[in-house]
């Protein structure tokens, strides 16, 4: 049984797996989880437990002892490398990368062999190109859509942030609200549809509002929740990263 864990800046994703198999899973608030731990039910003993965190560091302290204590294993922390699994990072730094973003990459390069544009969209929207023969070449970050538009109505009292419906994107907004909500979906999109006709490639979305974005988008993508939890199932992954990172 191996604990596979992805915690963002927002919620913390975990789950639980017995080889294919999951036999447990759960998202809670990241703040919930550094003060709390996670909830987690199993008293089966577990082989493993891996961690992908861009979160606060007392989060990664918070898993460490619960991991420890719970079922008397370490917790072992995935780091980026310059090649992973077939994948080699294009930053000149490569520690400079997100984590996050590093394994999405690789899970999505894995599972289709080729040429891969990655979107996950959370509290921010970050794009990642590998190619063909698996050289990451970069990417491209954007605020999440939520963060758009708390920016836009900071200082104004009068409506609340609500995301657009897919369907009524390229409908004008008929109120203020609908104009800044629409137009913050149309942002992504037009960017994400642009750079995927400037690099073709195979998009894979993920991320908390992955689902809202592929069904305003007009090409072809996959959805796939669990794709940072996936990465950390690909064998080659590097885990010597360090608790006080």
């Amino acid at each position: 049984m191996i604990l596979q864990i992805d915690a963002g800046n927002t919620f913390v994703k975990w789950r639980i797996s017995d080889g294919g198999d999951i036999v447990e899973r759960g998202t809670q608030p990241t703040e919930v989880v550094t003060h709390a731990g996670l909830a987690i039910e199993t008293t089966t003993t577990l082989s493993d437990a891996l961690l992908c965190s861009v979160a606060n560091k007392a989060l990664t302290q918070t898993l460490h002892d619960q991991v420890l204590n719970q079922f008397d294993i370490p917790l072992q922390l995935a780091r980026v490398s310059q090649e992973s699994a077939g994948v080699r990072c294009g930053y000149k730094s490569p520690e400079t990368l997100g984590v996050d973003r590093w394994l999405a990459a690789v899970a999505a390069y894995q599972e289709f062999n080729g040429s891969v544009l990655v979107i996950d969209a959370g509290s921010a929207i970050t794009m990642d190109l590998v190619g063909p023969l698996g050289e990451h070449v970069g990417g491209y970050i954007l605020p999440g859509l939520t963060l758009m538009r708390k920016s836009l109505w900071q200082g104004t009292e009068a409506v609340q942030a609500e995301p657009a419906e897919a369907q009524s994107m390229l409908v004008p907004g008929t109120s203020t609200q609908d104009a800044v909500n629409r137009g913050c979906l149309l942002t992504v999109v037009a960017a994400i549809e642009r750079i995927a006709g400037q690099y073709p490639a195979t998009i894979v979305v993920t991320g908390g509002d992955g689902g809202l974005i592929l069904n305003a988008m007009s090409l072809s993508a996959v959805h796939s929740p669990d794709l940072v939890l996936d990465g950390l199932a690909v064998p080659g992954i590097d885990y010597s990263g360090a608790l006080d990172q």
